[in-house]
């Protein structure tokens, strides 16, 4: 697992490699149901709602819940959908705005594997950069669980 935080303290970089093809990553960022199943910071969090239309201009709606019920909502829409390479969305927090960020994921295979680098831009502040990089981990480390059992 690498971490690398850009200089500028509005931008996140995450690289990960994992064991499945561009396509499957693909389709677990962007098919509702696969969503549910991996993306939420921790295991205690649930994913029920994951409404997407997935073209460009489409919006996407994905609600996780806290432990304790509380909703955090990500809101957006897709700028760029190029299976199995890469997806671009614009990205905030119903509840709570932070104003719209941009989410690049970017799809690279590599060896039977695949390498996804995702960057996460236009943090209004290195707090904000720094709690995404925490939920953002957590997140992979939940997709890499789940493709290992869909598989």
């Amino acid at each position: 697992m690498a971490r690398e935080k850009i200089t500028k303290e509005t931008t996140l970089r995450i690289r990960r490699r994992f064991a499945a093809s561009p396509e499957a990553l693909f389709r677990a960022w962007t098919e509702p149901e696969q969503i549910k199943r991996w993306l939420a910071p921790t295991d205690e969090f649930s994913t029920p709602v994951a409404q997407v239309d997935l073209r460009v201009g489409g919006s996407y709606r994905i609600q996780m819940k806290s432990p304790e019920g509380k909703p955090h909502t990500a809101v957006g829409s897709y700028r760029t959908v190029d299976f199995p390479a890469k997806l671009v969305l614009t990205w905030d927090w119903q509840e709570q705005s932070i104003g719209e960020t941009v989410v690049t994921v970017e799809f690279r295979e590599q060896g039977n594997g695949t390498e996804l680098t995702l960057t996460h831009e236009l943090f209004p502040d290195a707090k904000s950069r720094d709690h995404h990089d925490q939920g953002w981990n957590g997140c992979l480390d939940r997709l890499a669980r789940a493709l290992s059992v869909a598989e």
